[in-house]
């Protein structure tokens, strides 16, 4: 009877021991894991709509005033998209008259 109580104790801890090795493998592969990098994609604001509107909404957003970071990422973000568009363009220098006429030629400078 304490042969076969021992049997059944010996069973138990082995299963015990090989679920800690499977848990202990898993932790284990999770830490030695190499993070990646999450990546953001931007979305294009100005999907469908005439070059036109596309740069006089990006011109709306570089001449609000804002010094919180939201903000200023928000215009590289158009400056991103208005180089891009002027990229695309088969007629950039079109668009970049558009912006004169808008801003005015001192003005336009800045902006490139």
């Amino acid at each position: 009877s304490e042969i076969k109580d021992t049997t059944d104790l010996n069973l138990t801890v082995e299963s015990e021991i090989k679920n800690l090795e499977d848990s202990i493998t898993i932790l284990l592969t999770n830490i030695f894991q190499t993070i990646q990098p999450m990546t953001k994609s931007l979305t294009k604001l100005f999907i469908g709509r005439t070059w036109k509107t596309q740069v006089d909404k990006m011109l709306t957003q570089l001449t609000t005033h804002g010094r919180t970071r939201k903000d200023l990422n928000q215009k590289i973000q158009m400056y991103y998209y208005l180089i891009k568009l002027l990229d695309q363009h088969a007629d950039s220098a079109m668009i970049k008259d558009f912006i004169e006429r808008k801003q005015g030629k001192r003005k336009a400078k800045d902006t490139w």
